[in-house]
């Protein structure tokens, strides 16, 4: 009897022990990122690490990453191995995801609406850049974390504008002066083509046509009647604008030397090896040109628009996504917090370097008020326009990347093509 009795005392004080280190074992929040390597991965390192050795000890949750493939699709990535995993239960608590994409997701009913649990967890975006918030929302509620951003300036060659004969008075502020300073930096060579070309319209960041038709004054989407507004005049303008720019010198031969220069990268990129005197650039193109170029005098300045006094330009970015399912919301949303908090952008973003930008104003000045090519970044950045948060975002961006082909080539107006797109992208959008 007393054997037994010690014994059935023993599995209880087990039990007991068992039950209260399970009480107090961390919640560890799963998260799935797309930084493989590098600088990025570095930055998103030291923030979790201070948030575990903080916060997360403070309130029993340890941040586990892992790092899971992203697909390229046009500009913009996702997680193929996501959805999958969602339509199985067996999801991570946040998953990292191009916030171009984060409509399409929540459309599929993939995410989960973030505002209650923002509210219970006490934080909102409202210090963020407006183009940051705005691409977190989709249909009035907000389904990501803002963590990161990029936007697109121009970068002139004062060495090739020094040798036209240009100063620094001569760099483009309208249409108007970046078609008469591009003619100054455009010299053929002895074979029917081109030394060096003063622009290229749609060389690097300038690819989209949402570049232009932004410059030119127009507008992709109404959002009040969920309209994608693809064929206003403005936006048909700037396409035509386009062609007519590559017309001025030959057109087929033009078009050709572009597809070749942009075919370029690193130390052949056409800007970096002098091919073409300006060009639109992401900031993290900007930080690059000291690597293979250490030696060009360079400047930046905002992309030219039609109207002087117009300044725009436009914004991407990633977001934090919880996926439907995700089990430790709470915790999820502690990280969350922080990781939006001023403490760990300055982390982030001072470890990354000049990659990317953070989406709160007060850290994108600090970390990068001190680099001249930078001055102009964070003058756009407060104005800087998203593509439109919509479930038909994808389908937008290639559609429109075959109306600029097609112009080019003359398979069609830029009237007709945009119309068709109008009529098309809107039959798909009325489906959501």
């Amino acid at each position: 009897m007393k054997k037994t009795l010690s014994i059935l005392l023993a599995l209880v004080l087990c039990l007991a022990l068992f039950s209260a280190s399970a009480e107090n074992a961390p919640v560890t929040v799963s998260v799935w990122h797309t930084w493989g390597a590098g600088v990025g991965l570095d930055a998103l390192n030291a923030a979790v690490e201070q948030f575990n050795q903080t916060i997360g000890q403070e309130k029993g949750i340890v941040v586990d990453i892992n790092y899971t493939a992203s697909r390229s699709s046009g500009n913009t990535q996702t997680m193929e191995k996501l959805m999958g995993a969602i339509a199985t239960g067996d999801v991570p608590d946040i998953a990292l995801l191009d916030n171009f994409q984060v409509a399409s997701w929540a459309a599929q009913n993939a995410l989960m609406p973030l505002d209650e649990a923002m509210a219970k967890a006490g934080f909102t975006l409202d210090e963020m850049y407006a183009w940051a918030q705005e691409g977190s929302v989709y249909k009035g509620k907000t389904y990501s974390i803002p963590y990161n951003g990029d936007v697109r300036i121009l970068a002139v060659n004062m060495d090739l504008f020094e040798k036209a004969g240009l100063t620094e008075a001569d760099i483009p502020r309208t249409i108007a002066d970046i078609e008469a300073v591009a003619e100054k930096l455009t010299i053929e060579d002895n074979v029917g083509g081109f030394e060096q070309v003063g622009f290229i319209p749609w060389a690097g960041a300038g690819r989209p046509i949402y570049t232009w038709g932004w410059a030119f004054g127009g507008d992709f989407y109404d959002a009040e009647k969920n309209e994608v507004t693809v064929n206003r005049p403005e936006i048909i303008e700037a396409v035509q604008w386009e062609h007519d720019f590559a017309a001025k010198f030959g057109l087929t031969k033009f078009v050709e030397f572009a597809n070749g220069a942009m075919a370029g990268s690193g130390a052949t990129d056409p800007f970096i090896s002098g091919k073409v005197a300006m060009i639109v650039y992401r900031n993290d193109q900007i930080a690059t040109i000291g690597t293979y170029a250490p030696d060009m005098h360079y400047v930046t300045t905002v992309i030219p628009t039609k109207d002087p006094e117009h300044v725009t330009t436009w914004a991407g970015g990633w977001g934090w996504t919880l996926p439907r399912g995700a089990k430790n919301v709470d915790a999820a949303m502690e990280f969350l917090k922080y990781i939006s908090s001023e403490e760990a952008q300055m982390t982030i973003f001072s470890t990354e370097g000049y990659s990317s930008l953070a989406v709160l104003p007060s850290v994108s000045e600090a970390v990068f008020k001190d680099r001249e090519d930078f001055k102009s970044v964070l003058e756009v950045l407060p104005v800087a326009k998203i593509r439109p948060s919509i479930p038909v975002g994808q389908m937008l961006w290639d559609n429109l990347g075959t109306v600029l082909d097609n112009v080019l080539y003359e398979k069609d107006t830029p009237e007709n093509q945009l119309n068709q797109l109008y009529k098309d992208i809107n039959d798909e959008l009325s489906m959501y």
